[in-house]
């Protein structure tokens, strides 16, 4: 490989226990599939599914995906934990593993001593491990604790304990396992800004967190896993966006298959509902800022004299989003009875990324009754290139002025106010 790739990846399939016998496999198949599979059998239970991957000197690499899509077996492979089933991997320079809190920790040694025998272990002699150390224990912050056996530490302390040494010692390559949540908010922001000096002093790392943002702030490159393949490499934002929309279109699925919550008086019968596009196709998800459509089928059992119709749009973690009803919208529908189609036409949407469901009622106008509810009537994810942040999305309008004598003047303004509204009190 060249000289500025420290990592290299070819053909890694990384498979947990033993495989099971061809003539198992073949019977299992047989009994859950109704025919025997041929093959060497890739759709077992693999971890890592042919992973290839460069990462050069100096990048910091961030690796996302759901639980379960081989994000920590990868770093276990790479740090020599366990081996790879078949595939090669290939790692140039000095490796510290962060993939567990207390992995290579002696509890009953107090932190100190854990300190120095970390550094044993990473070949550092004993003179440079003594001029490391106040470094470390300024880095970690433990105080008197430093000297205390690490089985008295708390999880937030051994996180403390690990990162002061990952950071301080001189490494080709760090691996970092979701050790970022450790620590308070201040050991957090300093561990970020110590990662960010790593990378620019040349070193690599690879780190897996859950925190979208943290990725976003401290990796230029990322990498999405699911069920152990790699399903895309570029930057972090674009893995970022890319694991969005696969948990969108999960939760998406999730809500559309939901045991419906419903209200009925029989008065009204609802027989289907979707939602469409400009060009009347059905649709399961919405582009991010595209006008749409909600239909439901329905019929109406008795004559109303005002019948009135809503629909709410819930996000995945149920707030409500929207709400509209029919006759506050404009829609004159006097003495209905029979079969209708009802439309609602969206022209602006303002909805951020996500997965969605519709809430749908119809109500007797003239008593206010509801006759119908249904809760989950139909679900659908909007996706677009944008951070999945807030509720609403929608452009807003920057301006960047130089601070000059007339931002001055209005500044001093301020100030002579607020001094004698303070002296009137």
């Amino acid at each position: 490989m060249s000289d500025d790739v420290v990592i290299k990846i070819e053909g890694l399939w990384k498979r947990y226990g033993l495989p099971l016998p061809a003539i198992i496999r073949k019977g299992w198949n047989l009994v859950r599939h109704g025919r025997l599979e041929s093959g060497k059998g890739e759709d077992g239970p693999w971890a890592l599914r042919d992973i290839n991957l460069e990462v050069r000197r100096g990048e910091t690499v961030g690796i996302v995906g759901r639980n379960g899509a081989g994000k920590s077996t990868l770093l276990k492979v790479l740090a020599g934990v366990t081996a790879p089933t078949r595939g090669r991997v290939e790692i140039r320079g000095r490796i510290f593993p962060m993939i567990e809190l207390n992995a290579g920790l002696h509890l009953e040694l107090t932190g100190r001593e854990n300190v120095r025998l970390l550094g044993a272990v990473m070949g550092l002699s004993r003179r440079e491990m003594e001029s490391k150390l106040p470094d470390i224990e300024d880095f970690t912050e433990l105080g008197e604790w430093f000297d205390k056996p690490v089985r008295m530490y708390s999880t937030g302390m051994l996180g403390r304990l690990g990162f002061g040494v990952a950071v301080n010692i001189e490494s080709d390559v760090v691996l970092i396992d979701e050790t970022f949540a450790v620590g308070d908010l201040k050991f957090q922001n300093k561990s970020l800004a110590r990662v960010k000096e790593m990378r620019e002093s040349g070193a690599t790392v690879l780190l897996v967190s859950h925190s979208l943002e943290t990725l976003q702030f401290v990796a230029r490159h990322g990498i999405l896993l699911e069920q152990g393949q790699l399903l895309t490499i570029g930057s972090s934002l674009e893995a970022i966006n890319a694991y969005e929309t696969l948990v969108f279109r999960s939760e998406q699925k999730r809500l559309e298959h939901r045991v419906r919550n419903r209200i009925s008086s029989e008065e009204v019968n609802i027989y289907s509902a979707r939602v469409y596009g400009a060009d009347d196709r059905t649709l399961h998800e919405v582009p991010a800022g595209e006008p749409f459509g909600i239909e439901v089928d329905l019929k109406i059992n008795r004559p109303l004299e005002r019948p009135m119709f809503s629909l709410g749009i819930l996000n995945a973690a149920g707030i409500l989003c929207k709400w509209n009803i029919s006759e506050e919208d404009g829609l004159a529908a006097a003495e209905k009875c029979g079969t209708f189609i009802l439309r609602a036409w969206y022209p602006e949407n303002h909805l951020m990324n996500g997965a969605y469901e519709v809430h749908f009622a119809t109500r007797d106008g003239a008593s206010f009754e509801t006759l119908e509810r249904i809760a989950g009537i139909v679900s659908f994810a909007v996706i677009g290139p944008r951070r999945a942040r807030g509720i609403v999305a929608g452009p807003c309008h920057w301006e960047l002025f130089p601070f000059d004598s007339k931002f001055q003047a209005a500044a001093d303004n301020a100030d002579e106010y607020s001094t004698a509204a303070s002296e009137k009190r």
